[in-house]
């Protein structure tokens, strides 16, 4: 009976907390709607203190390659980043923001900030 009553407490507690981060995974401006992941992404590559490449990416946020190259594509499609050569190795491609890029990163990061925030605020009220 306890194992019921323990699974219903935890399923209730993740129902709250898909209701609390359901608002802060989607990020909109009058141009265009990114995901929190995506936003992270456009994040890391105007974060970079050296060459940004996906692999080095996937392994710092602990996914598969597979899913960064998802977001990737989505971003590219977008117009928000731009895939350039590496000089050292011809292979690889290195990641920059396009202007636009740019511009809905500066616009939407106080957003991300502000929701962040209030996530933390709404999960430590769950606790």
């Amino acid at each position: 009976m306890t194992q019921t009553n323990d699974l219903n407490q935890s399923l209730e507690w993740f129902s709250q907390l898909q209701k609390i981060m359901r608002p802060v995974t989607t990020i909109k401006t009058e141009a265009i709607t990114i995901s929190l992941e995506q936003f992270n992404l456009l994040h890391a590559i105007t974060d970079q203190k050296e060459e940004f490449t996906p692999t080095k990416f996937a392994g710092q946020i602990g996914v598969s390659k597979s899913m960064i190259s998802g977001q990737i594509s989505r971003l590219l499609r977008a117009g928000l980043i731009e895939s350039i050569a590496s000089q050292v190795d011809r292979r690889q491609h290195n990641l920059k923001l396009t202007p636009d890029g740019v511009k809905v990163y500066t616009q939407v990061r106080g957003q991300v900030v502000e929701r962040l925030n209030g996530l933390h605020d709404d999960i430590a009220q769950l606790m």
